[in-house]
């Protein structure tokens, strides 16, 4: 060894590293060490531990660098170097250790070996010093070789941080090229083939495998075997669309491996190492030198597609993070492959509806039928179409009403279902055989269609869903892709039952055209027909149209129900038809609504006879079930060709002569020029009142209610006034009938309610405050409305009016259309303080069980009693009992109308002292009532 003491052996190694770059680190420190400890040999190796391998770095032999390859740490004097520890053999290591053959090839005969240690204390490589005499070092050797050993410990870790960093990036870039590749491969992609090709092209050209293949998606109805390779790249063959013999039998022993990932439906890896796993294939795949393989299910939406699989023949570990981008590029591949069957699955199914929609000629009928059958078959490329219907005496038979094979139609024939394909149709609405089927057709084809395969048959079902017949197509090849034809199958089953539900109908029709169900009169297609054929003629006879209306059908319907209404329909025309003489045109244009056309009774004398029969017709009560109905009619009556020349003019004017009848409560009332010009003026009054309603143009004028006994105030009605500009003053008993038949009566009230809550507010700003309640008329209509109680309330709430302060006036008809909800409305308004009043007392039909009932606070006898009762011993009666049942009941009572004071006297007499009437005031203003009644003096 050389005799250079401790402090210049430090300094000749710093000043040696300070020269040395990193590329040449490890060449300079073996060098350097070997010049500096005079030692033959110094090599500086890396160690791989899962191999227990070392790699040489730098190798120093004898004054020059020499190539030195990697080698097995067994039977080594390296293998002795641990993180901590030296192994120092000063001679005969060459003898202690024989197998390795460095030390022959060096002539060692000392050894040392130091170990490279990481920051964390883990052996990363060795300096190994190799001398042919014996290796005797001097005391500060030991320092030495601890610190350079530590300096190219650290530069070995950099070295291998900066290796791992380089190989991520490397690993990310070929993720990315992997990925853009695949992506833009199912972006340009036409068809699965072209897509699948793309792909095993990536995996091999970008992803650096040495082939790659993929089996196409197996047949629907073998979902767990292997389909044929559709797609392949191989690096090995001269064309890479193709596999070398040698992948062709890596393709073969891989076949297990690729069926196991397409049963699991997961990545199944193989390599050397896990050969126990799977040891029928090990051999085979080791001897052709498959170092890793991969197969990959291609699923998407649970369906299979197929398996993508791969093989490395270098050494090389399919990892964790690669198996993620492997299976991520194998769904993105799944995911273009399903993208374009859905597209070719779409272009299909819109050629099947362009089928429908254009390519049938005939309009309707067996010819379409046919047409149809044989679209049907072209656009599923089935050999076989057909349509058949049951038969609807024998529903084990059906009749086959078109055919095709193979293009050509055939003989129609009938054939039993049972045993069938089509007797599972009928069950199961729809019926799919992959393979096989020609075994179970219809023997009544005479074995004409043995050769088929496959069958798809789907149910016909008419409106109601009850089967009719069945539509069907049949292949020679086994099926592969039912889902498309079953889609397609499934349009041109809607057509056929369509058509076959139209032909249905249209016979149905014809025999029902001009028949009402109901009553088995003529309908209203008949009577137009009828109509418009009398006129057409232009004879000169003449005839009366005569329109029937049942008053208040509608409360039959709604109390008995539309059956029990039917019912009375059906009798009210049997009494219709013996009232009218033989021979007479009697029609039911539907609802409630009937018509006669009297060529008996051609004038309006003769017409009028006629109406009074249908009306007399109606006198006793049609009883069904327990129902008991009480009817009658208004007829509008109009006269050819005094009221028109058209049927249209001359229905028109009838309808509107009973619209007549109907408002001035006639039975029957025959047309008059005027009563068309009473309908315009009605329509004109309607619009201009909207307006008025949109404007808030109405206004409010009141009427003292009185104690007759003393003539001090109690109370008030709210009367609703309207002045138009067009119109003028138009009386309420003009406006408010329109708004009740125009659907404006809630706006109405709403309006009135809202005026009167504003002008209380305003008499009690002025300090005038009304003595008693101030009533309000609610319509019937309005008083069914849900809001009322809501709308009355926060009226109140507004203008800080209290609910005590108004009463309610509602007919006796209106609360007696539900009386129920009026129960229910009643007690609500009377639990938040309003007064209630049943106004037109004794014009209804009320029940005294419901009155009793009602929580009403008094009852307003109607004008039509009051003004008769002086001199009509009835309406005296009348009233009187009126009186007297109020008073049993706890009710007040108040007399509307009275003019003069013995009519005022008489009341007082029978017990009724409130009144209101012209006698007391008439309505005014809010000024002038204000002035009169609630200021003193």
């Amino acid at each position: 060894m050389a005799s250079t003491t401790a402090p210049e052996i430090f300094q000749q190694l710093a000043a040696s590293l300070t020269r040395v770059s990193q590329g040449d680190f490890f060449c300079h420190v073996a060098e350097s060490l070997a010049a500096l400890l005079d030692i033959d040999h110094v090599m500086i190796a890396r160690i791989e531990p899962r191999k227990k391998r070392a790699l040489p770095l730098a190798t120093w032999s004898c004054s020059g660098f020499v190539d030195a390859p990697s080698y097995d740490l067994k039977h080594t004097p390296c293998a002795q170097v641990s993180s901590d520890t030296c192994f120092h053999m000063p001679s005969q290591v060459a003898a202690r250790f024989p197998h390795d053959p460095k030390l022959a090839v060096y002539d060692a005969e000392g050894y040392l070996g130091v170990p490279m240690s990481d920051a964390s204390g883990q052996c990363q490589g060795i300096i190994a010093m190799m001398h042919s005499a014996p290796l005797e070092l001097p005391d500060y050797a030991t320092e030495v070789l601890r610190i350079v050993a530590s300096l190219a410990g650290f530069e070995l870790s950099r070295r291998q941080v900066g290796a791992r960093a380089d190989e991520q990036i490397a690993s990310k870039q070929r993720a990315l090229r992997l990925l853009n590749r695949v992506n833009e491969a199912r972006f340009h992609a036409t068809d699965e083939q072209g897509l699948l090709q793309a792909a095993c092209r990536a995996m091999v050209e970008v992803g650096g495998y040495s082939a790659a293949w993929v089996h196409e998606r197996p047949p629907s109805f073998a979902q767990c075997e292997l389909g044929p390779v559709t797609a392949s790249v191989d690096e090995e063959s001269g064309d890479l669309a193709w596999l070398s013999p040698r992948q062709l039998l890596i393709e073969g022993g891989s076949r297990a491996l690729a069926l196991t990932a397409l049963e699991t439906q997961e990545a199944v890896v193989w390599a050397p190492s896990l050969a126990g796993e799977y040891s029928e294939q090990a051999f085979m795949l080791r001897e052709l030198g498959v170092n890793a393989f991969v197969a990959l299910p291609l699923i998407y939406r649970g369906q299979r597609q197929g398996v993508m699989c791969l093989y490395q023949a270098e050494d090389a570990t399919i990892t964790t993070r690669e198996l993620r981008l492997l299976s991520e590029l194998a769904d993105d591949v799944a995911f273009g492959v399903d993208n374009l069957l859905h597209r070719r699955s779409e272009a299909r199914i819109q050629h099947a509806v362009a089928q429908v929609a254009t390519a049938v000629s005939a309009q309707h009928g067996q010819a379409f039928l046919t047409q149809l059958t044989d679209h049907m078959a072209n656009a599923l490329a089935a050999e076989v179409g057909f349509i058949a219907t049951l038969d609807e005496r024998d529903p084990n038979l059906a009749n086959v009403l078109s055919l095709f094979v193979n293009g050509q139609p055939q003989a129609p024939f009938s054939y039993h279902l049972a045993g069938v394909p089509c007797q599972d149709v009928l069950i199961e609405q729809e019926c799919v055989v992959l393979e096989g089927a020609g075994i179970r057709l219809p023997k009544e084809a005479n074995g004409a269609l043995e050769w088929v395969n496959a069958y798809v048959g789907r149910r016909l079902d008419d409106v109601e869903g009850r089967p009719v017949g069945i539509i069907g197509v049949m292949f020679k090849a086994p099926l592969e892709d039912a889902h498309i034809v079953c889609t397609v199958l499934q349009i041109f089953a809607a057509r056929a039952a369509s058509e076959l539900g139209r032909q249905k109908d249209e016979a149905r029709i014809r025999q029902l055209a001009f028949c009402d169900a109901d009553t088995q009169l003529p309908n209203r297609a008949d009577f137009i027909q009828h109509l418009e054929e009398r006129v057409i003629r232009k004879t000169s006879s003449r005839f009366a149209l005569l329109l029937l209306d049942l008053n208040h059908f509608k409360e039959i319907n709604d109390t008995a129900g539309h059956d029990i209404g039917d019912l009375v329909l059906k009798k009210v025309a049997q009494r219709f038809r013996h009232a009218l003489p033989a021979g007479e045109y009697l029609a039911r244009l539907g609802g409630d609504e009937f018509v006669v056309v009297c060529d008996n009774a051609n004038d309006k004398g003769r017409a009028l006879i006629t109406a009074e029969r249908l009306c007399n017709s109606l006198e006793n009560p049609i009883v069904i079930e327990q129902h008991s109905c009480e009817l009658s009619v208004s007829v509008g009556i109009s006269l050819y060709p005094v009221h028109g020349q058209t049927a249209q003019a001359l229905l028109k004017h009838a309808d509107i002569a009973m619209y007549q009848a109907k408002r001035h409560k006639l039975s029957a009332r025959t047309f008059e020029h005027w009563m068309g010009r009473a309908v315009a003026d009605q329509l004109r009054i309607a619009k201009r009142l909207a307006v008025a309603l949109s404007n808030h143009s109405l206004y409010l004028h009141f009427q003292p209610q009185v104690d007759m006994r003393t003539g001090e105030l109690i109370g008030a009605e709210a009367l609703c006034r309207w002045r138009d500009d067009e119109l003028g003053e138009v009386p309420p008993s003009q406006f408010v009938p329109i708004a009740e038949d125009r659907g404006m009566i809630v706006a109405l009230g709403n309006c009135v309610i809202e005026q009167a809550c504003q002008q209380l507010a305003a008499w009690q700003r002025q300090g005038c405050q009304l003595s008693g309640q101030l009533s309000i008329n609610i319509a019937a209509d309005q008083f069914e409305d849900s809001e009322l109680v809501a709308t009355l309330l926060n009226s109140c709430r507004q203008h800080s009016i209290a609910p005590d302060q108004l009463s309610v006036e509602i007919t006796e008809s209106g609360i007696m259309t539900h009386p129920e909800d009026a129960i229910a409305t009643t007690e609500i308004l009377k639990g938040h303080g309003l007064g209630l009043s049943i106004d037109d007392f004794g014009t209804g039909y009320s029940s005294l069980a419901y009155l009793k009932r009602f929580a009403a606070d008094r009852i307003k006898i109607d004008i039509s009693f009051i003004r008769d009762m002086l001199v009509s011993d009835s309406d005296r009666t009348i009233v009187a009992t009126i009186i007297a049942m109020a008073d049993t009941l706890g009710l007040q009572t108040i007399a509307e109308g009275i003019e003069c004071q013995a009519q005022a006297e008489a009341l007082l007499e029978m017990g009724c002292y409130q009144a209101q009437g012209y006698f007391y005031d008439a309505p005014l203003d809010p000024q002038q009532f204000a002035q009169r009644w609630l200021l003193p003096g």
